[in-house]
């Protein structure tokens, strides 16, 4: 072993045991953890203003977490559950 040799990076392998894990996510998952992040702000802001209760603001806030879900699981199905490439350790 050389200076050079200790400065190079070293590529985990592709495949095998030493391989990092390739994370792949459920896209029914997570689009209903994106709808529930988007949707229960609006909900809780609707339901408990000072005023008192907004059902438009509700609805709005359900759909938009609505839409949102169903764009990011629908991108995550169409990755076939790969959002990134494995970790790089």
């Amino acid at each position: 072993m050389n200076d050079d040799d200790r400065w190079r990076r070293v590529e985990p392998p592709s495949r095998g045991p030493s391989a990092p894990p390739d994370l792949q996510f459920s896209a029914l998952a997570t689009g209903i953890g994106v709808f529930a992040a988007v949707a229960i702000p609006g909900v809780v802001f609707g339901y408990t203003r000072p005023s008192g209760v907004n059902v438009t603001i509700i609805l709005i806030g359900i759909a938009v977490g609505l839409v949102a879900g169903l764009v990011v699981g629908l991108w995550v199905d169409h990755r076939r559950g790969r959002v990134w490439r494995g970790p790089r350790l």
